[in-house]
């Protein structure tokens, strides 16, 4: 049966394979899990000093209230202004997806991008060394994609982090992209890039425990089955789904801080507070200092984990899945 499939000819190339099974993987994600996102993001620009006696998931709840409240606020304004064609679900459904059109072209353009270039250094690259091959390759894909990609998540960082009636808000990502060039300039689409580099390396991490599960999962089926081709050996949704999660967690934990960091630096706006000098450094002070020490690093961590483990198992569940199908067609 190997050997039928080897030589029937597909309807698309690897890389076309890869690509679209990353847009997939990429549009499935963010549609689900946006207004995690949107709380994440919320949690790790509030500057508030962490109280170690607060209630478990206080500040979730606190954002919360904040979004329903901008939801009420934008149905009395629609009201008043006789502005009734928005049903009022839809204004909490608008504030819970605020910033879903930059969240959606940097997922997908992100995930077809990565998953595409990850397959082609891994078999360009081609080391001996498996966990080394798989640590590089996807280091070398996500700093490509990073780069390329880092606008359109300084964008979405700055409309999900206030409502539509906050003072100088984005009203929409074209009045983002206006604004941000007509008072930063151009090169303020990119802040933000270093600490994303080291989301690069959680990344790389994330998919070299995963796919070392991965191979380990298909090499006791292979002593079973006495087969060579790995390849042709799918894993079940549930392994999927552990392998996925485990592999992202331990890197979460690792490298979460740098997430933090990121959101700060990409957030600061030049123009609003021109007085204070913003750097890693400074970041990492205010953070330290002023906000309750190492634990300050960690904000936004619960609503991140509740967000990134079914995040990553739909990516990594929904990528395999309509690999395997565009392979079979």
């Amino acid at each position: 049966m190997g050997e039928i499939r080897h030589h029937r000819k597909q309807k698309f190339t690897s890389r076309q394979i890869e690509t679209l099974s990353g847009l997939a993987a990429g549009f499935t994600t963010t549609i689900v899990t946006h207004p995690l996102d949107v709380l994440k993001i919320r949690l790790q620009l509030n500057h508030n000093k962490l109280e170690l006696r607060s209630k478990p998931f206080q500040s979730v709840i606190e954002i919360i209230r904040q979004l329903n409240k901008d939801a009420r606020s934008s149905t009395y304004l629609n009201l008043k202004h006789q502005r009734c064609k928005t049903p009022f679900p839809m204004n909490y459904l608008a504030q819970y997806y605020r910033g879903l059109t930059p969240n959606l072209i940097g997922n997908i353009s992100a995930w077809g991008l990565y998953f595409s270039l990850y397959a082609e250094f891994k078999k360009n690259l081609n080391l001996r060394n498996q966990s080394i091959n798989y640590f590089l390759s996807s280091t070398l894909a996500g700093i490509s994609t990073s780069i390329l990609t880092n606008p359109i998540w300084v964008l979405k960082t700055r409309i999900l982090s206030s409502s539509k009636t906050t003072e100088n808000a984005y009203k929409s990502t074209i009045d983002g992209i206006k604004q941000m060039l007509n008072q930063e300039g151009i090169l303020s689409f990119w802040k933000g890039c270093i600490p994303s580099m080291f989301q690069v390396f959680q990344a790389s991490l994330q998919i070299t425990i995963y796919d070392n599960l991965k191979n380990y999962i298909v090499s006791k089926k292979d002593k079973n089955l006495h087969s060579n081709h790995h390849e042709l050996h799918m894993l079940t949704t549930w392994q999927y789904l552990y392998t996925s999660a485990v592999s992202k967690i331990i890197s979460t934990l690792i490298f979460y801080p740098t997430q933090v960091v990121k959101s700060r630096l990409q957030n600061y706006r030049s123009t609003i507070e021109i007085s204070k000098k913003i750097s890693i450094s400074s970041v990492i002070k205010d953070l330290y200092f002023k906000e309750g020490g190492i634990s300050a690093f960690y904000k936004g961590l619960s609503a991140n984990i509740l967000r990134v483990l079914p995040a990553t198992c739909i990516t990594f569940v929904v990528y395999e899945n309509v690999k395997k199908w565009l392979i079979e067609l």
